[in-house]
C-alpha cells in the first residue's frame, strides 16, 4: 500500500496497482499524470483524485447514470493507444461541476474520462458527433430517469 496525502480525504492509502496513468493529462490539468479513483461506498459520485496535487481532485459521475442510451465510440487510435483488448475492461466517468448553487451542478459528457481498467492507462477524449453537451444538468437528468424509470414500471 502506498500513502497519499489528500485535501479532500485527509491521508489514504491506496494499492499501487490501483493508479490510473493519464499520459496527456486532463484537459488544463495536463501536467498532472497520476490519479487514484476513490468510489465512496453507496454514491453515485466518485471522485479523481491526483496521487501527486493534494488539492486536485475531480468530482466524476458514471455517464450511464444520466443517460441510459450514454455511449462512446473510440476511433482505433485511441482503442490502440489505451490497450484495449475487450470492451469490458474500459470504464467511463464524467467531470461534474459543483457551482455554489448545487441545482445547476452540470457534468460533462461531451469530454468523458476513458479507463482501460486492465491496462491502467486512461485519457480525456472529446466527442464531436455533437450528442451531448459540456454542460448537462445533473439533477434535472436524475430527475428524468426517475420519471422514465416510473413510467416504464407502470406500463
Amino acid at each position: 500500500m502506498v500513502k497519499i496525502e489528500t485535501t479532500r480525504f485527509g491521508s489514504i492509502e491506496i494499492d499501487p496497482e490501483q493508479i490510473i496513468e493519464f499520459p496527456d493529462g486532463i484537459l488544463g490539468f495536463e501536467e498532472y499524470h497520476r490519479y487514484v479513483v476513490v468510489e465512496p461506498p453507496g454514491h453515485i459520485f466518485s471522485f479523481l483524485q491526483s496521487v501527486d496535487e493534494p488539492w486536485l481532485s475531480f468530482v466524476v459521475i458514471m455517464p450511464e447514470l444520466l443517460r441510459s442510451d450514454y455511449y462512446v465510440d473510440l476511433e482505433p487510435q485511441l482503442v490502440k493507444e489505451l490497450g484495449f483488448e475487450d470492451p469490458k475492461d474500459g470504464k467511463v466517468f464524467a467531470i461534474v461541476t459543483i457551482p455554489e448553487d448545487i441545482a445547476e451542478m452540470t457534468a460533462n459528457l461531451q469530454a468523458p474520462i476513458v479507463i482501460n481498467l486492465k491496462t491502467k492507462l486512461a485519457k480525456q477524449i472529446v466527442l464531436t458527433d455533437g450528442a451531448y453537451k459540456i454542460r448537462h444538468n445533473v439533477l434535472a437528468e436524475l430527475q428524468r430517469n426517475v420519471f422514465l424509470a416510473a413510467k416504464t414500471a407502470s406500463k
